[in-house]
């Protein structure tokens, strides 16, 4: 069972009680579905994106007990975290493609 999404700092969460996981995820644009659909269809059904069957797709996880969950205090706090960590990861690989991979683009 996974929970309502969640959204915080412009991003959405969700956490799966099954693996108790919270699950960092993006809904599918139209055209990301259509080719997800074109792609299962001419590689034997396996997924380009991962789009799952309510049309989301998960792009990172990571553990978190269910009690903390729960606790909105301790899941902001946790969350926070986790979209600063994010949002490093994101600043750290545009700074490396306009580093070394632009100038060969130009």
């Amino acid at each position: 069972m996974k929970s309502k999404t969640y959204k915080l700092n412009g991003k959405l969460f969700r956490y799966n009680f099954a693996t108790c996981t919270v699950e960092y995820i993006q809904k599918a644009d139209k055209e990301t579905l259509t080719e997800e659909a074109e792609w299962k269809l001419a590689h034997e059904g396996r997924s380009l994106y991962g789009v799952g069957d309510d049309g989301y797709i998960v792009l990172d996880t990571i553990g978190l007990h269910p009690d903390n969950w729960k606790d909105r205090e301790a899941r902001d706090g946790y969350l926070n975290a986790w979209c600063n960590d994010l949002d490093a990861e994101l600043e750290s690989m545009a700074a490396d493609f306009v580093k070394y991979e632009l100038p060969y683009l130009v």
